[in-house]
Formats: C-alpha cells, sequence, structure tokens
C-alpha cells in the first residue's frame, strides 16, 4: 500500500509539473519579456513614462536576418541611457522586441537617430527615424518631434512637430494620390483639437508616380486627451490599410499640446 500511494504521488507531481509547463509556454509570437509580437506587423512605439522622467523606445527587430535598431545620440549628457536590449525571439528566425529606454540627466535637447540596419553592410538602412527630446530642469521630458525621411526602401515619411510654443502640433506625411492611397485621419474624441490646416502639395516634378506632402495642424480647442490616428489606405478598398500612425496627445489649460505615445505600425 505503501508503494502505491508513493507511486500515485510521483504520478501526481509530474502531472502538476508537465500542466504547468503548457500554461507557461510561449505561443510562438512572444518575446522573452512576454511582449506580443504579431508577425505580420512591423511596429515602433515610443512612450513617457515613470512621470515622464523617461522615454521609452519599443520597436520590432529580427536579429536572425541581421537587421538590429542602432541609435545614435546627437549630443552626450542631457539623457542617459537605462535599456538597451535586443530583440529575444523564443524560436529561430522569428521578430522580437528591441528596447531603448532613457532617463533625463540634465537640461537640454538632444536628438535621437534609429537606425534599422545591418552595422556591417554599409547601405543596408531600412528603416529610419530622428526623435528630438528636451529635457526641463525638473527632469521631466517631453517629445518634441518626429521624423522619417524618404529614400529607397524607407519608408513614406511621417513627420510630426510641435510649433508655435508647443501650442500647434504640424503633421507633414508624403502621399501619392495617383495610387489611389492617401492618409485617412480619425480623431478620438473630436471635441478636443481643432484641424486649423489640411492640403496637400503636389510634387515640384511631373514625373509619374512621385509623392507629394500632405500637410496637417491641429490646435488645442479645451485640456483634455485625444488619439490622432492615420491610416494609409485606400478608402473605396476594404483591408487596404498598408500604414497606421497614432499620437496620443495632451492637451493643457495654456492651450499647449504635449506628444505622450507615438505608434507606427506597418503591416507586412
Amino acid at each position: 500500500m505503501k508503494n502505491l500511494t508513493k507511486l500515485l504521488i510521483l504520478v501526481g507531481l509530474v502531472l502538476a509539473v508537465a500542466f504547468s509547463g503548457c500554461l507557461g509556454s510561449n505561443d510562438g509570437n512572444e518575446t522573452e519579456n512576454n511582449t506580443t509580437v504579431d508577425p505580420t506587423h512591423f511596429y515602433k512605439n515610443v512612450t513617457l513614462t515613470e512621470n515622464d522622467t523617461t522615454v521609452k523606445f519599443e520597436f520590432t527587430a529580427n536579429p536572425s536576418t541581421g537587421y538590429i535598431w542602432d541609435v545614435t545620440p546627437d549630443k552626450a549628457g542631457i539623457l542617459n541611457e537605462t535599456i538597451n536590449n535586443t530583440a529575444t525571439p523564443d524560436r529561430p528566425g522569428a521578430s522580437g522586441v528591441q528596447t531603448f529606454a532613457y532617463k533625463a540627466e540634465a537640461p537640454g535637447t538632444v536628438s535621437l537617430n534609429f537606425k534599422y540596419e545591418r552595422s556591417f553592410e554599409d547601405g543596408s538602412t531600412v528603416e529610419d527615424l530622428t526623435y528630438v527630446i528636451q529635457v526641463h530642469q525638473n527632469n521631466t521630458v517631453e517629445i518634441l518631434s518626429v521624423s522619417t525621411p524618404t529614400g529607397n526602401l524607407l519608408p513614406i515619411a511621417k513627420n510630426a512637430t510641435l510649433e508655435k510654443n508647443d501650442t500647434v502640433i504640424k503633421m507633414m506625411f508624403t502621399e501619392n494620390p495617383t495610387t489611389g492611397y492617401s492618409w485617412n485621419i480619425t480623431m478620438k474624441p473630436s471635441d478636443v483639437l481643432n484641424m486649423t490646416a489640411d492640403h496637400f502639395d503636389a510634387p515640384a516634378t511631373d514625373a509619374a508616380g512621385t509623392p507629394g506632402v500632405h500637410t496637417w495642424e491641429f490646435a488645442s480647442l479645451k485640456a483634455g486627451t485625444v488619439s490622432l490616428v492615420f491610416d494609409h489606405n485606400r478608402s473605396f478598398e476594404n483591408s487596404s490599410t498598408t500604414e497606421t500612425a497614432t499620437f496620443d496627445l495632451k492637451t493643457n489649460s495654456d492651450n499647449t499640446v504635449e506628444i505622450r505615445a507615438i505608434s507606427f505600425d506597418t503591416v507586412n
């Protein structure tokens, strides 16, 4: 009887371990830090954390291809890099999340240039993002602008800048209406910002297929929070979105605008 009891206990322990292993296993689309990665999307996120004293970047990356994100600040001593983690997917060939975080160190303005490239191969850059960050006297961090250049294999330019003493946010995205694709905006909620400009500037050249620039400007209507979601798609065609750019903004009682978070999501 004692031997049977020991056997039953042993079997129970084995089953418990196996069951807990099933619960803790990844589904193939998660990194070691449990950040879900959708293999059909390539995203670039930036958010303010720790009472606005830290700015955090999370970018999709696939080190197995030789590509990783490299960052270059234009000056030292303003932000202190506290996290620089290489993507660690749980299976060969999968994408993971590469994380960077910077904490305020001294007042000033600094540009962080992120490039997704093979460090050992010249001309391999496929993504290029520059964020301008300001650190205030109280060590809070502010995102002043983001810009993406255009060129061979580089993404559609999506530029956003705070202007007029931070009371206006200006967006300038490249757009090519001849393809049927354009940027369509959703504002959530719709009563926090006022769209003060919306115009498309055609390219200077007559060459077929050359994109122009679509510009929007928004000013504060009242204090609150708002998300601007830009979808690059054909409005007449379902499931045609190729890129989504989301800006989470805060408007203050003095009519200033803050960029709280930015997310770029490209559908592969």
